[in-house]
Order: C-alpha cells, then structure tokens, then sequence
C-alpha cells in the first residue's frame, strides 16, 4: 500500500515544475518556499511574508541551485553575539595567562627565588611599619602630656586655649593617619602573601614540580 507524504511535506510535482519553468525565461530563476500551511510553492520570486523565511532556487530540471537559511531572529543574533563575546574574553584571558608565565618563568630561576623574593617585600614593609610604630609611640606620649596640663588648667577652674586644644587634636589626626598607614602596609602584606601563594604554585605547575621544591 502507498502511503501518502506527510501535508507539511508537500512536494511540487515534477511535471508541474517543468511546466512552469518552460514558461518563465531561460535565464529566470526558479524560487521554491514552504508556505505557512506546510506546503512548498514555487515561483519566479518569493512573496514578500516568506522572504525571511527558509527558500531554494531551482533549475529548469527541478535541481536545486542554492539554499537561503531562514533570517535569524533577535533571539539566536543575541545569542551568537553573546557566545562571540565569551570568545573574544577567553581568548584575552587566555592571552593574559600565557604573557604573566612567561613572565614568571623570566624572572625566577627557581621556587626560592619566589620565596626570597617574597619574603624580601614583606620584610620591607616590616621596617616602614616598626618605622612609624616607633613614631606613633612618641605622638602618643605628646598626646598623653598636652591632655594631662589640659586638665590640670580645668582643675584649677580655667578653660585651656584654643591653641592648646588645637594642638590636641593635630596630634591626634597624626595619631590616627599613622595608624592607618599602617593598617594600608599590612594590607599590601596579606596582598603580597596571596599574590606569590598563587606565583608560587603557578611556578610549580609550569615547572612539572607540583609536589614542592
């Protein structure tokens, strides 16, 4: 028994399309489209409501020539362009990654050599901090004197100046910008500690030496 073509494959017949191409010029181009009910149309230009749609043209001798894909939606352009971007970033990531271990791998002969370096840093900033620790001591026993005659004049019943007041709190604004200079070196040192854990291990994965040294 013959079954018959599923309607959303209608297929033009044969004889038809031969007859239609003897009566279009030689050199007109046949277009083939599937129309909204399923079924496929030919003629010598596609209607206006299927040009973004999927069509072939064909050849007198019903082969088909070419195929014009379906215009992309909003949707499928947003994608690509999106997958385009997460190209482009891999790329640059990628690039970025491969300049800092050529880098790495041109500074430091060996893992000690990170480690000296590492630790070379931290010491620096270990001076500036007992520098100014040092400093904050002195501001501190300033501060501790110039509170102390303060009181002493506002136990006697007078007010103390507006110079000694001022005083006051300058050497107290030192006090506190000292202190949080501090807090930044002790930063830089948690940053410089992190940064070569991850130069360090790095080092280890280029070098095939992952167990350590």
């Amino acid at each position: 028994m013959k079954i018959p073509a599923p309607p959303h494959r209608l297929l033009l017949p044969a004889l038809l399309l031969a007859a239609f191409a003897t009566s279009t010029p030689a050199t007109a181009a046949i277009k083939c489209w599937t129309n909204h009910e399923g079924v496929r149309e030919c003629g010598n230009a596609v209607p206006p409501e299927y040009a973004q749609e999927s069509h072939e043209t064909v050849s007198k001798q019903g082969i088909t020539k070419d195929v014009s894909e379906a215009a992309k939606t909003v949707e499928e352009l947003e994608a690509e362009r999106a997958a385009a971007d997460q190209a482009r970033e891999a790329a640059a990531a990628a690039e970025k990654r491969r300049q800092a271990d050529r880098v790495l791998l041109d500074t430091f002969a060996s893992e000690d050599d990170l480690v000296l370096t590492r630790d070379g840093q931290i010491a620096h900033l270990d001076s500036q901090i007992r520098l100014v620790s040092s400093h904050i001591e002195k501001l501190q026993a300033n501060l501790d004197q110039m509170i102390e005659r303060a009181a002493d004049i506002e136990r006697r019943g007078e007010k103390p100046s507006a110079e000694m007041i001022g005083n006051i709190e300058s050497v107290r604004g030192q006090i506190a910008e000292n202190e949080a200079f501090i807090a930044t070196k002790r930063a830089e040192q948690d940053g410089i500690r992190a940064r070569f854990a991850a130069d360090i291990e790095r080092f280890r994965e280029l070098k095939g030496t992952a167990g350590g040294h």
